[in-house]
């Protein structure tokens, strides 16, 4: 495994498994895959509904904790006081002493609100790291305008047909990291048809697959796959034994759309 170093000092694995739309029944047993598998970095969120197979998993995997880094989402459902309530809500669900890092999931009413509780729960020990995710533009400039702490992550749609070259740009001003969602696309059949990518699968005999995230790790993007099968999570992680050249780099960056797969900004 490979990793990047955060602002807030910590260091965090450049490739995770993310646990989007998994049933709750199922976490605890494709995460304790996950975990046997290598991966180090668990992605979950409020909104997914399934922290507490997450903090199973965990604890009963037999991995030292100070080896897993632990991602999760709060819901933007207030301000300051409601998010002093939510984190220990999550840590509770978890069952965990702390989180390593916690990302407002996207901006709410009063997300200035919930950053101020976040860097507090950072002082207290709660959490170790705080970012963002789906936050842009003006949004993402509030908060670094107004934060003691800067964003260690900001978690965004990412994936060949939307590189976010701007973004990682903007953020890396901040030494802000980021980390994305859905990198192997909505859209799979279509993604395993497109030229460019099979002609760099024959070229390395790996999968399509393993040349999105592999370009996505060049780039020091975090990224966070999700699949039910073992075997994909098995090929998903075995992309550190091969690098892509800069001519490869250049034909992937053509494929760029700048366009949301999701109707997201």
């Amino acid at each position: 495994m490979e990793y990047t170093k955060l602002n807030s000092g910590y260091n965090m694995p450049i490739l995770g498994y993310g646990v989007y739309k998994v049933d709750p029944v199922r976490t605890e047993e494709l995460v304790s895959q996950a975990l046997k598998n290598g991966y180090r970095l668990i992605d979950t969120a409020q909104y997914y509904r399934n922290e507490e197979g997450v903090g199973k998993a965990i604890n009963n995997s037999g991995v030292p904790r100070s080896e897993i880094f632990l991602t999760t989402k709060l819901a933007p459902n207030g301000g300051y006081n409601e998010t002093k309530d939510s984190i220990d809500k999550s840590l509770r669900a978890l069952n965990q002493d702390y989180i390593d890092l916690l990302l407002i999931h996207w901006p709410g009413s009063d997300y200035l609100g919930m950053w101020k509780a976040m860097e507090e729960a950072v002082e207290s020990g709660k959490v170790r790291s705080i970012g963002l995710s789906n936050f842009y533009g003006k949004e993402f400039d509030n908060i670094v305008n107004n934060a003691h702490i800067m964003p260690a992550v900001d978690q965004n749609e990412t994936h060949v047909f939307r590189q976010q070259f701007e973004i990682q740009d903007s953020i890396s001003k901040f030494d802000t990291k980021l980390e994305a969602w859905s990198p192997l696309t909505a859209n799979p059949a279509n993604v395993m048809n497109n030229s460019t990518l099979k002609n760099l699968s024959d070229k390395y005999q790996k999968s399509v697959a393993q040349i999105m995230l592999r370009s996505l790790i060049q780039r020091e993007i975090i990224a966070i796959p999700k699949t039910t099968h073992e075997d994909r999570m098995i090929e998903n992680i075995d992309i550190f034994d091969f690098s892509l050249t800069d001519e490869d780099m250049n034909e992937i960056k053509q494929l760029d759309k700048d366009v949301s797969l999701f109707g997201w900004l």
